[in-house]
């Protein structure tokens, strides 16, 4: 199977009407309506939740089948003082034109 660019590939039930995109809380298993929401949330745990989600749909993805001009990497550094915490990294990068600051097509 060949990269799909469709963000419905990427995001489940992903759907847009020209002025908002919405993406089903669903989507994101490690994220919960409190912490997404917008009056008493965490836009820290919002923006792990969408890269985990990101990164594990990469991860599982062939190797062949992933874009030329994209990677998603994920690191994780332990803390030796306190083998329960962690530093989680997501690096996602582009090869983009540099005249229109634009992806570059697969």
């Amino acid at each position: 199977m060949a990269f799909d660019p469709l963000p419905p590939s990427w995001m489940a039930n992903w759907s847009e009407d020209a002025t908002n995109i919405t993406v089903p809380l669903a989507t994101f298993t490690k994220l919960t309506a409190a912490e997404a929401d917008a009056s008493s949330g965490d836009i820290r745990k919002v923006l792990y939740a969408m890269c985990d989600h990101l990164w594990g749909i990469w991860n599982a993805t062939a190797v062949a089948d992933r874009p030329a001009n994209m990677t998603i990497t994920r690191g994780s550094q332990i803390d030796d003082t306190s083998p329960d915490d962690a530093t989680r990294t997501f690096v996602f990068s582009f090869n983009t034109t540099i005249s229109a600051d634009e992806v570059t097509a697969e």
